[in-house]
This record gives C-alpha cells, sequence and structure tokens, in this order.
C-alpha cells in the first residue's frame, strides 16, 4: 500500500485536528491532484438518450444451478450464496513486478463468471471491498488486484500487470471455484477503471467493461507511452458491453484548483469514445463525489479529503453501485434477460440520469 511520505492511507482525516487537515491538504492538494487526473483533452458533446431493449437470451441458455434470480430480489442487497476469499499474487513476465490479489468468490460447484478490478490512484483495493463480496454473494467471482503505481505511475505497465493477474486466476485450480473463461469482465475506479480499460485491449477473453468514473489522466507533461491517451484508441475499438458510472462535482474545482475528475477527460468521454460498442451505458450520479465510489472509506485516508464534498448520501450511491453491478453482470456475462429495468427502467433512482448507445 502506497503512502503519503510516511502518512498512513488508512487514517481518517476525523483522526487529526482542523489545523493539522488544513496543513496537509495545502502540502498535498495540488500534487495529488495533478497527479490524478491532468491533461486535458477536447471532445465534442453529443447526446444519446433512447430506450434499449433487454437483450434475448441466447438460445443455448440455461440457468446455471444456484444462479436463479430469487423472486423480487432487491440486487442492492446480498445474493444469495455464501462467500469466501483467498488472497495471491502475480508476477508479470513483461514487467517484472509482482502484483497482489484478494478473489471474493462464491462458495459452490461449477465455473463462475469473473470481474477483475483495478483501484484508484494512491487507494488500496481492499477499499472496495464490500462491492467485491457483494458480487461474490451474487455469484461472480470477483479478484480485486493492486497494480504497482507510486506517485508518478506507469498506466501502461499497471495494464500489463492486470493482465498478469488474469492469466494466472483462470488457470485451472487457481482457485477454489473455477473460472468460467467465456464470461469475464474487466472493472476499476478513477486511474484504476482506465488501466482496467487499458488491459482489455486487444484481449478476446474480455466480454464485459464495467468501470466508476474513469480518469483519462497523464502527467503534467501529457500524454506519454507510460501514460497514453486511450481516446480514440483502444476506447473505439471495444466491441463489447460497456458500463459507466461518474459523477460531475469533481468536473471542475478541487482542493488547489485542480479537478479530481476534469471534464476533459472523465467519464463522459470514455462513454461517447466507445464507438464500437453494442451496448454503451453511461449513468449520472447527480450529488455524488468522486471518491464515493469508494466503499469501505475508513480505508481511503487522506485521498478523500481533496475532492468535492458530496451532496447526494453515500449510501444511495454504493446501493446504485451494487444493483447496477449485478444487474449490468448477470445481463451481459450471464445472458439473463428481464434485469434491464435496473439498467435503464424503472428501478433507477431518482438521482440517476442516463445515455446510452447505439442508436436503434
Amino acid at each position: 500500500m502506497n503512502r503519503f511520505d510516511g502518512m498512513d492511507p488508512a487514517a481518517s482525516t476525523h483522526e487529526r485536528s482542523p489545523r493539522a487537515v488544513h496543513r496537509l491538504r495545502r502540502r498535498y492538494g495540488r500534487t495529488f491532484c495533478a497527479l490524478l487526473a491532468a491533461c486535458a483533452i477536447s471532445l465534442a458533446p453529443a447526446a444519446i438518450a433512447q430506450t434499449l431493449a433487454c437483450p434475448a437470451p441466447a438460445a443455448e441458455f440455461v440457468f446455471d444451478n444456484g444462479f436463479e434470480l430469487p423472486a423480487g430480489a432487491d440486487l442492492a442487497a446480498a445474493g444469495p450464496f455464501a462467500i469466501a476469499s483467498v488472497a495471491g499474487s502475480s508476477i508479470s513476465a513483461v514487467t517484472g513486478r509482482t502484483t497482489p490479489w484478494t478473489a471474493h468468490y462464491p462458495v459452490t460447484t461449477g465455473a463462475r463468471p469473473l470481474v477483475l478490478f483495478a483501484p484508484g490512484f494512491q487507494i488500496p483495493s481492499s477499499a472496495y471491498r464490500n462491492w467485491a463480496e457483494h458480487l461474490a454473494s451474487w455469484g461472480f467471482i470477483t479478484v480485486r488486484a493492486d497494480p504497482t503505481a507510486g506517485f508518478t505511475p506507469n498506466h501502461t505497465s499497471m495494464s500489463l500487470d492486470l493482465r498478469s493477474v488474469l492469466d494466472d486466476v483462470v488457470l485451472p485450480d487457481a482457485l477454489p471455484v473455477s473460472v468460467d473463461t467465456g464470461r469475464i469482465a474487466l472493472s476499476g475506479h478513477s486511474l484504476g477503471g482506465k488501466v482496467a480499460l487499458m488491459a482489455a485491449a486487444g484481449d478476446a477473453r474480455v466480454r464485459a467493461l464495467f468501470v466508476f468514473d474513469p480518469v483519462n489522466g497523464a502527467g503534467q507533461s501529457g500524454y506519454t507511452p507510460d501514460q497514453p491517451n486511450i481516446i480514440p484508441q483502444p476506447m473505439a475499438s471495444f466491441a463489447v458491453p460497456i458500463g459507466v458510472l461518474g459523477e460531475l462535482l469533481d468536473s471542475v474545482g478541487g482542493v488547489g484548483g485542480q479537478a479530481c475528475a476534469p471534464a476533459a477527460i472523465n467519464y463522459q468521454t470514455i462513454f461517447l469514445a466507445a464507438t464500437a460498442s453494442p451496448r454503451a451505458f453511461e449513468w449520472t450520479l447527480d450529488g455524488a463525489s468522486h471518491t464515493d465510489f469508494i466503499t469501505n472509506q475508513e480505508q481511503c485516508g487522506i485521498a478523500c479529503a481533496f475532492c468535492q464534498p458530496r451532496t447526494l448520501p453515500l449510501e444511495q450511491t454504493h446501493a446504485f453501485m451494487r444493483a447496477s453491478s449485478v444487474a449490468f453482470m448477470r445481463t451481459y456475462l450471464q445472458e439473463e434477460p428481464g434485469l434491464c429495468h435496473w439498467l435503464n427502467g424503472s428501478a433507477l433512482p431518482a438521482a440517476v440520469s442516463l445515455r446510452q448507445a447505439p442508436l436503434p
């Protein structure tokens, strides 16, 4: 876990005095936010808003044992599976770096879909444990990985490290529950969202993408081979379903005047660049903050002090994260019909606005 010059990121700001927090914000705010998201790009706005029908199930579709959706189930509540976890690590043959990971899995038999997740800048993946366990309770093996980052992260190396984790966990007997290699999705938050998208590029094993407030950022000197622009490519090449959650509070402002998720490189640009996706969703949570997508806030530490204060209750953001993740994965990995009202219909909360593509 990375640290701010010896400070423990797991220590929450409410444990410090107001004066100490103010000094920390002044000292680290501008540097942190600039590293989090920098180098603006331009993209013409577009409005895509229409209702898409739920996909029909594949002709050979059969519910897996224990995967049937309970009648009237609340996808934001825990699912029907008992869960367990196992930890491991992977060494990339390309970068030579070691990436620790933890897999949360349903206690059951038979192969299960896999969701591989990368965390945000300077945030440990354990800060998303509640979300990962929730997906596991609904039948998905959810692996949260911690690619080496640091203050000047190499996005390309991080994506290769994430792919090495995928290579390892799909091997026979790598996990207590085997992975259905035909049902794999990648996910991530903020920088981790970008890294997940980069790791998915050109990998035919990846069948869906689901990212939380991704930021297509770079260093202060702009895009480089180590911190590349993923628009237009590889974003325009993804021919798989894509779900993108985001917020607009942090598109401007922030500590030191630097936004945590600048409008020119935020989740909306990711959605609009996904031109080859057969189903792309963009959900905007009105009043959420960039760091609200961290479900275990006690592990966010000083990082959560740099973005805009939320106006939407945190539990509403987390509830939609849980419900939309389950609905999206069961629809597009499990090919399960009848859950689109969670994605684009009556189950959408009032605080969530939607754009979707392609045009009918």
